[in-house]
């Protein structure tokens, strides 16, 4: 019942809305030609008036009647009605002084009179429905005639009859739709629910690949997601972390292993071999070295999971790039590699001077000892917006494309061979991502095997004190 009164209600505000700012429209333009035309008719000027409304009804697609105060048509833009009288209801409330006036008529009803069913046949045959719109025209404050604007409105009644029949629809449908809801509501409720605490209960008991089915769009649907991205993100953490344990027992035992053979063949050497004795030794030495990088370096990944704080200050980023390519131009020239710095501009950056030390040593590191002998690394150090771009280019064996994308993942070596005999642990890319990250910045690998590889590290500029 309330939706039969809402529909019927708002069919006729709509109606009513559309029919009076038809009404509108049509009589302010009905008036503005009445004053227009004032001048015209005192004067007879014929030609003058029917030009005008000639014009206004060709741009309105509409019919005007310009009539003298005797009711006698002086012009007719369809030039049928000239020298007869034309009169009508609105024209008779105009000539007794009730200033404009309208009505709508339906072509097809001669309820009007003769002239006025000639007059909207004449204008449209197809349309039914039409409007007509009486407005006096005066000169000095005296009526002398009335301009008759017939316009067409049929397609405000079936626009409003297009409404009505939507409207309709969609009431139907809403009743139809809350019946449906009234005999599915408790299922589609308690269902999800019920799958929710499921899921839960799976999760409790340690199945992280527990999922809820979503439904539809919803705030059911929206909470089954948000668990599922929970529970997704649970599993591949635990998936993660049982990833790492793997890779770093993986790694702890390859040097145990090897002190271990070591150890065992001094012990039952007899008689000992001093070389050999001082080799095996030499060589547990280095693995305990290797040991102690591996540790160190799963301790600083442990510190950047928990919230490493970082110990910033304002820092000359061109002055810590030159140190750290001093620090290893011995390493190049031991590898037989030519290694130099280029510096553009003195840049400033807000970052742990320790942190970014260890971020350009490692990469100006890994560029030597992967460059063949020969071969070269730059550095350069540019501004690129309100960043610091730090490059490290080699000519070196560079980084297959399929690798490119897994270079930053910790424990991931390209070459694991000759990554061992460089010493490298695989977590050096991987600390290094994450202390840039730390800082705000970003760094990238471009590379081609047999061609040498590119390291970006972007870092944001101070921004510079004002003075006071």
């Amino acid at each position: 019942m309330a939706f039969t009164v809402i529909g019927f209600s708002l069919i006729q505000l709509v109606g009513e809305y559309l029919f009076t700012q038809r009404s509108r429209d049509d009589q302010r333009i009905a008036d503005s030609l009445a004053e227009g035309f004032s001048d015209y008719l005192v004067a007879f000027d014929a030609r003058s008036m029917y030009e005008s409304a000639r014009e206004t009804a060709r741009a309105q697609q509409s019919r005007v009647l310009v009539l003298d105060a005797l009711c006698v048509v002086q012009v007719d833009t369809a030039s049928e009605l000239n020298g007869q009288r034309f009169i009508t209801a609105e024209i008779d409330r105009v000539l007794n002084g009730s200033g404009g006036d309208y009505g709508f008529y339906d072509a097809r009803n001669s309820a009007g009179g003769f002239f006025l069913l000639a007059a909207l046949n004449g204008f449209s045959r197809a349309n039914a429905m039409t409007g007509v719109y009486a407005s006096p025209i005066r000169q000095g404050g005296t009526l002398i005639g009335v301009l008759v604007y017939i316009s067409q409105v049929q397609e405000i009644y079936e626009s409003l009859r297009d409404i009505q029949i939507r409207i309709i629809s969609w009431m139907a449908i809403v009743l139809v739709a809350v019946l449906l809801i009234n005999a599915l509501v408790l299922r589609t409720i308690t269902r999800p629910i019920g799958e929710l605490n499921e899921g839960i209960s799976r999760m409790s008991k340690g199945d992280l690949s527990a999922r809820v089915r979503v439904r539809g769009n919803n705030e059911f649907a929206g909470l089954a997601r948000a668990f599922n991205s929970m529970s997704e993100r649970l599993e591949q953490l635990d998936k993660s972390r049982s990833q790492f344990v793997s890779n770093a027992s993986h790694e702890l035992k390859t040097p145990l292993s090897t002190m271990k053979i070591l150890i065992e063949t001094l012990m039952y050497q007899d008689p000992p071999d001093p070389a050999m004795t001082k080799e095996f030794l030499t060589d547990a030495n280095q693995e305990i070295d290797r040991l102690n990088r591996i540790v160190s370096d799963l301790l600083t990944l442990v510190n950047i999971d928990n919230g490493m704080k970082l110990n910033l200050a304002e820092l000359d980023i061109g002055a810590l790039l030159q140190e750290q390519v001093k620090r290893l131009a011995p390493l190049a020239r031991e590898n037989g590699v030519e290694l130099d710095c280029a510096l553009k501009e003195t840049l400033e950056v807000n970052g742990d001077q320790t942190k970014l030390q260890q971020v350009v040593y490692n990469i100006i590191d890994n560029a030597i000892k992967y460059t063949p002998r020969g071969g070269e690394v730059h550095c350069a150090l540019n501004r690129s917006s309100k960043k610091a771009v730090i490059r490290v280019t080699d000519t070196g064996v560079g980084i297959p494309a399929e690798d490119l994308p897994h270079i930053f993942d910790r424990f991931y070596r390209v070459d694991k061979a000759r990554s061992r005999e460089t010493g490298g642990t695989g977590l050096g890319l991987s600390i290094v991502k994450q202390f840039v990250l730390l800082h705000g910045g970003t760094i990238d690998a471009r590379s081609a095997p047999g061609k040498g590889s590119t390291f970006i590290i972007e870092l944001p500029l101070a921004e510079k004190k004002k003075e006071a």
